[in-house]
């Protein structure tokens, strides 16, 4: 497969999202519960419930990921003070989780091994804590080019956030391949443009494939179909 240029999804495909987000989310709930003397089970329980209701209140918007507004919910649906906590909250759940992102062995080989292609992270999340994930996994010196949800203003499998990706490589979708773990947005979306596409399947789900889409277990396998 000729393959100029890629598209790269960040979170649960260069790391395991899971491995930091539990112990940061754990952190942040242990803190909760010190600083408003509420039990840690109905910390968890209001942050699942905030959260559930910013997913369905800002769907399919960036804002949709902030951890601010989960806690500010979370501390709102508590009757504690959102204004004293949140932010306190919010710090402690990043600190821990960028702690605890250590980047895929089979990613780190990938990323030495495509050579001197460009690459473009698509993201969907705030730019923010995107650009302290770049730096925490040393991507600055090797990847130029970012989109995030937040830039485009719409979240993957829209078209916008993979065109806007594009542009900034400077190249059309025959000439670059996506590369994701997440079936319905990275593989559908990016299909759905002409985009060859490479589901990275962490899941072990199962699902037709489109006819540009190859399944791999590792990052690595990807190398033998690239030319």
């Amino acid at each position: 497969m000729k393959c100029d240029g890629i598209l790269l999804d960040l979170d649960n495909t260069l790391y395991d999202y899971e491995a930091a987000h539990r112990p940061a989310l754990e952190a942040a709930i242990r803190l909760a519960h010190e600083r408003c003397g509420v039990s840690a089970a109905a910390c968890r329980e209001a942050f699942s419930a905030g959260r559930r209701q910013v997913h369905r209140e800002l769907a399919e918007t960036a804002a949709s990921h902030n951890r601010l507004l989960y806690f500010q919910r979370m501390l709102e649906l508590l009757d504690a003070d959102p204004l004293a906590h949140a932010l306190a909250l919010y710090t402690r759940y990043w600190d821990v989780f960028l702690e605890h992102m250590i980047m895929d062995a089979a990613a780190r080989s990938f990323l030495d091994s495509v050579g001197n292609r460009p690459i473009c992270l698509v993201s969907d999340l705030t730019a923010h804590i995107q650009y302290r994930k770049i730096e925490r996994l040393g991507l600055a010196g090797r990847i130029r080019h970012v989109v995030t949800s937040e830039e485009a203003g719409r979240e993957k499998p829209h078209p916008w956030i993979f065109l806007l990706a594009l542009r900034k490589l400077g190249m059309d979708a025959g000439r670059v391949c996506m590369v994701g773990d997440s079936f319905a947005r990275d593989i559908l979306g990016a299909s759905g443009l002409g985009i060859p596409s490479f589901w990275l399947n962490r899941s072990g789900e199962t699902h037709p494939l489109p006819a540009n889409a190859t399944e791999v277990k590792d990052l690595r396998e990807i190398l033998s179909h690239l030319s």
